[in-house]
C-alpha cells in the first residue's frame, strides 16, 4: 500500500495501531466501541473475499508476480516525518485493480498487510484488522475503477485515466475515514483531528495510481517482460525518494540539534540572569544593612516596610516577578538611601528636629534619587524613592504631586511606612498601638493616603497585626504596647 501512516511506537505499520496521543489507553466504553468497529470491518472484508475471489480471471502468474513485487515494496518502506512511512506498493495495487479488478485486490490486500508487519517483525492481532481494512480500501478503489473502465483491457482507453484518478481518490478517502474513525475511538480525539494528521498522503495515492496505470500498460504491451522492465524507473523513483527523505531527515536532525543547543544556551542565560539578580539583591541587602548600621534607631524598618508593601502590591494585582514588582521591592528597601547625604547631627538627633533641620532632612528623597537613577536596574526604584513622601492631596514633597500623579509604589509606601513608623519606638516618642496607628491612617484617608491603598490595607490588616509583632521581634525592636 502506498503512503500509509504509522506511529513510531506501534507494533505494526498499520493505521489501526495509532500512538496513544491522548496519553492513556481507551476507556472501557471506547474500547468496546473500537472492538465493534474492528469486528464490522472484518465482517465486511470477509464478505468481499467470499463474493469476489471466486470470480478471479486472468493469468495467475502475472497476479502472483505483482503480489510478490508488492511484498518487496512493503518490506522496503521509507520513513518520513519521524513517525510515518510510505511505500511504492500502491503502484502494484493499482496495476492489480486494472488487470484483475476486485478479486485481485481482495487477494493482494491481506498479503500486503502481512508483508508490512513481517518486515518489521511485528506480527500480532493487528495484522487481522489491517488486512480487513486493506481489503475494504482497495475493493472500494477497484469497484470505482470497474464502474468507469473495463478490467483487464487490451489497450489504453481514455476512460482509464479518470477511472484511475477516482480509484486513487476513493482509496485514499476510504483509508482516511476508516483510520480516522478507529483513531478517534482509540484516543478519544475528534475524527477531524485524527484526519488532519493523515491528509498529507493524498497526493501519493494519486501519483502512485498513475504510475500503476503505466505499469499495467507496460504489461499490455510487452507482457511480463514489460512489468520487469518497468521495475527500473519505479525502484529508481523509490531510491530518489529515499535519498530526498534522508537528506530532509538529516536537515531536520541538524535543526533539532541546533534547537537543543539554543535551549541549553537559554537555560544558561536564565541561570546567569538568576545569579545576577541574586547578586543585585545581595548588594541591596548589604546597602540596607549599612544604612541600618548608621541609623540604629530605625533598624529593621526598611525590611518590614518592604514586606508589608509587597503584600499590599500583591493584593492590588501587581504580579510577583514582573519589573513593576522588582522596582517596588527595591525602592521600598532603599527608600532612605538618600539619608547618606544627611549629617549625623540631624539624622541621630535624640529630640525633635528644628524647621531648618527638617528642610535638610527633606532633601533625602532627591539625594537618593540622584544616587540611583544612573544605575540601570535601579531606575524604577529611584522613581519610587523620589516620590515616597508625596501625599494624595498634593501637600507632600519634593514635587507636590497629587493623586495618581504619584507612582503606585510610592502611594502604597506612604501607608506602610506610616504604619510601621507609628508602631515603632523613636528617640522622641514611644510607639503607638496597632489600633491607634490604624485610626490615624483612617483619619487621613483621602488626604495623606490613597483611599484605594487604604482599602487594600484594611483587607489584610488582621493578618498584619500578628506579622508586625513577629517582625518587630525578629528585627530587635521593642513591640508596641
Amino acid at each position: 500500500m502506498a503512503s500509509k501512516m504509522q506511529r513510531r511506537n506501534t507494533p505494526v505499520r498499520s493505521q489501526h495501531a495509532p500512538e496513544q496521543d491522548a496519553g492513556a489507553a481507551p476507556g472501557r466504553a471506547r474500547r468496546w466501541t473500537l472492538y465493534a468497529f474492528f469486528g464490522a470491518e472484518i465482517l465486511v472484508a470477509s464478505l468481499l473475499l467470499i463474493l469476489n475471489v471466486p470470480h478471479l480471471d486472468g493469468p495467475i502468474e502475472v497476479l502472483l508476480l505483482l503480489i510478490a513485487l508488492n511484498v518487496v515494496a512493503e518490506m522496503m518502506p521509507i520513513q518520513v516525518y519521524g513517525d510515518s512511512y510510505i511505500s511504492v506498493g500502491f503502484v502494484l495495487i493499482t496495476a492489480i485493480m486494472i488487470l484483475f479488478g476486485l478479486p485481485g485486490v481482495a487477494i493482494a490486500a491481506p498479503i500486503e498487510a502481512i508483508a508490512g508487519a513481517a518486515g518489521r517483525r511485528r506480527l500480532d492481532y493487528r495484522v487481522v484488522t489491517n488486512s480487513a481494512m486493506f481489503i475494504i480500501v482497495y475493493s472500494a478503489g477497484a469497484g470505482v475503477y470497474s464502474l468507469l473502465s473495463d478490467v483487464n483491457p487490451q489497450a489504453l482507453t481514455w476512460e482509464m485515466i479518470p477511472a484511475v484518478f477516482l480509484a486513487a481518490i476513493i482509496s485514499f478517502a476510504t483509508n482516511a475515514v476508516l483510520l480516522s474513525t478507529a483513531g478517534s475511538f482509540f484516543t478519544g480525539q475528534p475524527v477531524r483531528v485524527v484526519w488532519a494528521k493523515h491528509r498529507w498522503i493524498a497526493p501519493h495515492y494519486i501519483a502512485f495510481g498513475f504510475i500503476g496505470l503505466a505499469l499495467a500498460l507496460a504489461h499490455m504491451t510487452l507482457g511480463v517482460v514489460g512489468i520487469l522492465a518497468f521495475l527500473t524507473p519505479a525502484f529508481m523513483m523509490r531510491l530518489a525518494m529515499k535519498q530526498y527523505v534522508d537528506k530532509t531527515k538529516e536537515n531536520v536532525e541538524k535543526l533539532q540539534r541546533q534547537n537543543e543547543a539554543l535551549q541549553r544556551a537559554n537555560i544558561e542565560v536564565l541561570r546567569v540572569s538568576t545569579d545576577l539578580r541574586e547578586s543585585y539583591d545581595d548588594t541591596l541587602e548589604a546597602l540596607v544593612n549599612a544604612l541600618d548600621a548608621r541609623d540604629q534607631e530605625t533598624k529593621g524598618h526598611s525590611i518590614r516596610v518592604s514586606h508589608y508593601m509587597m503584600e499590599i502590591a500583591q493584593a492590588m494585582g501587581v504580579r510577583d516577578g514582573t519589573q513593576v514588582w522588582a522596582d517596588m521591592q527595591r525602592g521600598s528597601l532603599l527608600h532612605d538611601v538618600g539619608k547618606i547625604g544627611v549629617t549625623d547631627a540631624i539624622l541621630r538627633k535624640p529630640a525633635k528636629l528644628t524647621p531648618e533641620e527638617w528642610s535638610k532632612m527633606r532633601l533625602h528623597p532627591e539625594i537618593g534619587y540622584n544616587m540611583l537613577r544612573q544605575v540601570k536596574f535601579l531606575q524604577g526604584a529611584a522613581e519610587l524613592i523620589l516620590a515616597h513622601h508625596e501625599r494624595w492631596d498634593g501637600q507632600g514633597y519634593p514635587r507636590g504631586l497629587r493623586e495618581e500623579e504619584i507612582p503606585l509604589g510610592a502611594r502604597i509606601f506612604m501607608v506602610v511606612d506610616t504604619f510601621d513608623s507609628m508602631t515603632s519606638d523613636r528617640p522622641y516618642r514611644k510607639a503607638l498601638s496597632t489600633q491607634e496607628a490604624l485610626d490615624e491612617i483612617l483619619r487621613y484617608r483621602g488626604s495623606q493616603f490613597d483611599p484605594t491603598v487604604v482599602e487594600a490595607f484594611l483587607d489584610i490588616y488582621d493578618t498584619w497585626v500578628k506579622e508586625h509583632e513577629e517582625l518587630l521581634r525578629l528585627t530587635s525592636l521593642p513591640s508596641a504596647a
